[in-house]
């Protein structure tokens, strides 16, 4: 099984590796600010201290498993820089041809820089490239703006909005559904 890695002109996805444990423990235990944006209606998922060194070695021996073709997830990594995130596809429908992806840039110092936006174009290509999929979705909600931005810049259009679906931080928000067609993409990007 060879390595997989995409590199764009800042952000590189790639295959997972036994040196990104140290950060991914971080986003579970320190660098949690990235839950406050993705579905947190859900609660935060925080690791406690007694936990760490279990949920170590539990992704140490997740890594040393063989990966599945096509990867349903990749991880962000700054060019010659830190891992910032990842990327994934999941809801994989092949009678109909849909999936649904996400992006996360879980390192908050990388925000507002145009990274997840890079990352998300990057895996839209990989995902239309390696999947017979006509219609790719993505899901937020209406108080996450940069998701919404970033999707917007990928070619995605707001398919359906369900009013006040969300309760985060004592507020209602609108829950979003965008959908982005292989054509479009093909129209934006390029025949792949």
């Amino acid at each position: 099984m060879s390595f997989i890695e995409i590199r764009g002109e800042r952000v590189v996805l790639r295959d997972r590796r036994p040196e990104d444990v140290e950060a991914c423990l971080r986003w579970i235990t320190v660098e949690t600010a990235w839950q406050d944006w993705d579905a947190p209606w859900e609660g935060k998922s925080i690791t406690p201290p007694e936990k760490v060194e279990e949920t170590q070695r539990t992704m140490l021996e997740n890594i040393a498993k063989p990966l599945p073709t096509p990867r349903s997830l990749l991880y962000v990594q700054r060019i010659c820089g830190p891992l910032i995130g990842r990327v994934n596809y999941y809801g994989h429908d092949p009678v109909n041809r849909t999936v649904d992806v996400g992006v996360g840039i879980w390192e908050s110092a990388f925000w507002n820089q145009g990274l997840g936006t890079e990352a998300l174009r990057l895996w839209l290509d990989y995902v239309f490239t390696n999947l017979d999929v006509h219609r790719v979705g993505l899901g937020t909600w209406s108080g996450n703006v940069r998701m919404i931005r970033c999707a917007e810049k990928c070619g995605f259009l707001l398919e359906g909005r369900f009013r006040e679906a969300r309760e985060v931080r004592g507020q209602r928000y609108d829950s979003l559904g965008f959908g982005l067609l292989r054509r479009d993409w093909e129209a934006l990007r390029g025949p792949l």
